[in-house]
Formats: structure tokens, sequence, C-alpha cells
């Protein structure tokens, strides 16, 4: 297992930026986008702790983190394609 690769963590905090920059205007979309990426980089941080030897509580919270914010993306996805074009809206 090699490591997440930094710039990748930084392309997902940079989207956050943006994101919470537009505040209400994002789109469902976007956010379901960016929740689906921010997803895959935590669920390669857990697999990366649970083969690096990391404590069961630290692998654990990586899991967690990683099906929390899966669970948003799929929530995420489901507005946008049911049209919702803001989370606000729904």
């Amino acid at each position: 297992m090699t490591a997440v690769p930094a710039a990748q963590v930084s392309a997902v905090l940079a989207w956050a930026a943006r994101l919470t920059a537009a505040g209400p205007e994002a789109g469902t979309a976007e956010t379901a986008a960016y929740l689906t990426a921010k997803a895959a980089v935590l669920e390669r941080i857990a697999a990366e702790r649970e083969a690096g030897g990391w404590s069961p509580q630290d692998a654990e919270a990586a899991r967690d983190a990683a099906a929390r914010a899966r669970e948003a993306a799929d929530t995420a996805a489901l507005a946008a394609a049911a049209g919702i074009t803001r989370l606000e809206d729904r």
C-alpha cells in the first residue's frame, strides 16, 4: 500500500475551500463529486493505517470518517439525481 499523495489530499482540501466560499450556491452535483473524492481519500488513508500497523483505534477512526464521507456523498448524489440543485432546497 502506497501513501496517499500529498497533492491528492491538497486538491481535496482546495476543493473544500472553494465549496465553502460558494456557500449555499454550491450545487449538489459538485458537492457530491467533492464528497466522493473526499471519501476516496479517506478510504485510502484508512487502508494505509490498517496495513501500516496503526493502533486499532486509529484505523477504526479512519474507517468511520471514510464511511461518514461516503454516506454524505451518496446523499448528495441522490439529491442531484432527483433534480435538487442546492442541498438547502431539499
